[in-house]
């Protein structure tokens, strides 16, 4: 009796032992699916940024002072570096009511900046104010004409210039309104970008240094046809029609005029010259006003000739240097005069096919490279004139990384002035010899500090939480792959499922770009993914990013052998990218999607309509359809024109292709307002794809949208493109 007591205790033991790992393992569950997932919403709005690591949004030093501001939601904080405390915190509502009724209130703190370190300034609408550091008082400084807009101050703040419509009006400190110029013409633009926003044109209006005298381009797109965009928003619609060179097609003529301040109703023309169908790019004036520099580049895109004109005369004086390639030039940074040293200057090239920066005299002579080797200089970032230091965005310590580096023009002598590996957004403070830092990498947040620019150890160091902490988050790894080539590395980065059951097979979403000027894969915070890309992970898919040859950032033997042939190398590697998902033993090969946009929308049907069967789904937004049909100064950059590649603009024509339709679907997305990529492109496609006989295509236009849907529209477009993807696929 005692021995079956015995036995019968040590079986409810081990029954009652296997219950409590039964409950244990349930708590365990529960627990992991009580983490929560992305809505749609989260995944795009991202919380207004608070899902991301913090930024310290509009990050700026107070000058004079031991303090700094930065934006935290609609809260401007006021910190100090020594005490390492918050001073003050202004939400944006406590400024909008020191405003008078006339002002328009602000939506954010990013209009307002410091001018001194006593006193803020900031524009809403033509008004122009100031606020005292303690945000007591505001005084008006500028009142505008209600139509003003592209504004642009003096750098003595005591002048400006902005454009009513086409012309251009100058006003004193005194109030005076002077009209520079008149155009009714249509087709005439006065004072704004031109170019297509090419080779770094952000601007039309340039002041002197001193605020002597401005520049502005004068554009002439009379002889360019109106395109016609459809403006919904009206009863009836309306056309907003814009000028459009197409690759092949006449382009518009752009010259620059200089007005001085002291005579403002007199228009000095720079004598630029024939031929008129020439790039005017990267305006730059010497430091006593008397001269200009242009960066002009031919319609070919082969030679690139740094001109200095007479600003007083607009005579065209020289030529200081000239580049030439067989491929593309593309300066897209002026020339940079230093202070400390005159007569010369800091020039950008790609000529020995990285980025660097090179030291000239004002007579066009090299003294000597800055910078050399293989990596590149991603931006110049300030000067030190005092130890003539150019501090600079390298990658030279790792190609997905970005640090920040000081530079000796003299010696050549470079120093990393940020120790945390990974990628670094920096905000130089040249006047006190310091710099605040942000930073984060793939698996870590990151955090902030302060630290010398003289190198030495950093100080308010703040650690940043995970943003993400309490969501079932998938894992993401960077990858390292060979081009079609077997030479060339190619990176990537692979998100898979949070708790991912690797013995099953997972759909997969290939997110893509693949064109210049872009660098998806970072060492950043999940490697530079986006949220929508965790809430397909969530959803169960594999999700891969490859940057692939002609991207940027990776010198120009990386990015110019797309060059006539657009989407043909980028396949190939993109492919390569397919191949390795292939390889994976818990991808489903035979359900794999491909999305992007723009470029990526081109790549997207390239790949799903030229690949083997890689892809059934695609869903392209805004995307290239015939190069044919795109503005001149990219497409025939990067293809020349049409008549002179008539083979590698038929390969990239992606109506060819339609009848490798059969078995897959595709979902085309476009702004109906698009002016960057024209609605042309993606009509043209649907045309024929109903010529073919095809039906495998459906179509979403976005009215009032351009190139880009923001907003909470996009968090619908996002919401049909993850149910395209999960009803086809």
């Amino acid at each position: 009796m005692l021995l079956a007591a015995i036995k019968f205790k040590s079986m409810i033991m081990r029954v009652l032992s296997r219950v409590c790992a039964l409950i244990a393992l349930m708590t365990i569950s529960l627990v992991g699916t009580a983490q929560r997932q992305l809505t749609m919403e989260e995944a795009v709005l991202a919380k207004g940024g608070q899902l991301y690591p913090m930024r310290y949004a509009n990050f700026q030093w107070r000058p004079l002072s031991g303090d700094y501001t930065y934006v935290q939601g609609d809260t401007l904080v006021l910190r100090n570096v020594a005490s390492q405390k918050d001073l003050k915190r202004i939400p944006l509502r406590h400024l909008n009511a020191l405003l008078p009724s006339n002002a328009s209130k602000l939506s954010s703190w990013y209009p307002v900046t410091w001018h001194t370190g006593q006193e803020l300034t900031f524009w809403t609408g033509t008004l122009k104010y100031s606020v005292d550091a303690d945000f007591t008082k505001v005084a008006q400084l500028w009142q505008l004409p209600k139509e003003a807009d592209n504004i642009h101050e003096a750098p003595a703040c005591d002048a400006v210039v902005y454009n009513i419509g086409q012309s251009l009006e100058l006003q004193d400190a005194a109030g005076k309104r002077t009209r520079v110029i008149t155009d009714t013409l249509d087709g005439i633009q006065n004072g704004r970008a031109v170019h297509r926003n090419e080779f770094g044109i952000e601007d039309g209006i340039f002041w002197s240094p001193k605020g002597e005298a401005f520049a502005f381009y004068h554009m002439d797109e009379r002889m360019v046809t109106p395109y016609p965009l459809v403006d919904i928003s009206d009863r009836p619609a309306k056309l907003a029609a814009i000028r459009y060179p197409m690759a092949g097609q006449e382009s518009h003529q752009v010259t620059v005029g200089v007005v001085h301040v002291d005579n403002p109703s007199k228009i000095v023309w720079l004598q630029t010259g024939l031929p008129k169908e020439k790039y005017l790019t990267n305006l730059a004036w010497s430091p006593d006003a008397k001269l200009l520099y242009i960066a002009e580049v031919n319609r070919g895109q082969d030679t690139m000739n740094l001109v200095e004109y007479d600003a007083l005369s607009g005579a065209r004086r020289r030529v200081l240097f000239q580049e030439t390639d067989t491929h593309y030039v593309e300066p897209v940074v002026p020339m940079r005069f230093l202070p400390n040293r005159p007569g010369e200057f800091i020039w950008m090239s790609q000529r020995s096919g990285h980025n660097h920066a090179y030291l000239y005299n004002v007579n066009g002579q090299l003294i000597a490279p800055v910078t050399s080797g293989n990596w590149d200089v991603l931006e110049v970032l300030g000067y030190d004139k005092q130890r003539s230091t150019l501090y600079i965005y390298s990658n030279e310590n790792a190609v997905l990384d970005r640090q920040l580096v000081a530079v000796n023009v003299v010696d050549k002598s470079r120093k990393r002035l940020t120790p945390k590996d990974g990628y670094t957004t920096v905000w130089l403070d040249t006047q006190a010899g310091r710099f605040a830092a942000r930073w984060s990498s793939v698996h870590d947040a990151g955090g902030f500090y302060i630290s010398s620019l003289r190198g030495g150890p950093i100080t308010n160091e703040r650690k940043h939480a995970n943003p993400l902490e309490g969501y079932a988050m998938p894992q993401v790894r960077l990858v390292s792959l060979k081009a079609a080539d077997g030479t060339t590395d190619l990176y990537g980065r692979l998100i898979t499922p949070p708790n991912m059951d690797s013995t099953q097979k997972h759909k997969v979403v290939v997110y893509v770009y693949g064109g210049p000027h872009a660098q998806l894969v970072t060492n950043t915070w999940l490697a530079g993914g986006n949220l929508w890309e965790c809430l397909m992970a969530q959803q169960g898919y594999v999700v891969f990013v490859l940057d692939n040859r002609g991207s940027a950032n990776r010198g120009f033997a990386f990015e110019q052998p797309i060059h006539r042939r657009l989407g043909q190398l980028e396949l190939q590697d993109q492919l390569k990218g397919v191949e390795y998902l292939k390889s994976l033993p818990y991808v489903d090969s035979e359900r794999m999607a491909v999305h992007g946009w723009s470029f990526g929308g081109f790549m997207t049907i390239n790949m799903l309509l030229k690949s083997v069967n890689a892809f059934k789904v695609g869903v392209a937004g805004g995307p290239v359809i015939d190069w044919q049909y795109y503005e001149i100064m990219y497409g025939e950059r990067y293809m020349d024109r049409p008549q002179e590649n008539p083979d590698g603009y038929a390969w990239a024509d992606l109506r060819r292709s339609v009848r490798n339709l059969e078995g897959k679907r595709l979902l085309l997305l476009h702004g109906y307002q698009d002016n960057t990529v024209v609605p042309q492109h993606s009509l043209s496609f649907m045309k024929a794809v109903v010529d073919a006989g095809r039906y495998e295509v459906d179509a979403f236009f976005y009215p009032g949208h351009a190139h880009n849907v923001r907003g909470l529209d996009r968090v619908q477009l996002m919401a049909k493109v993850t149910d395209y993807i999960n009803r086809w696929l």
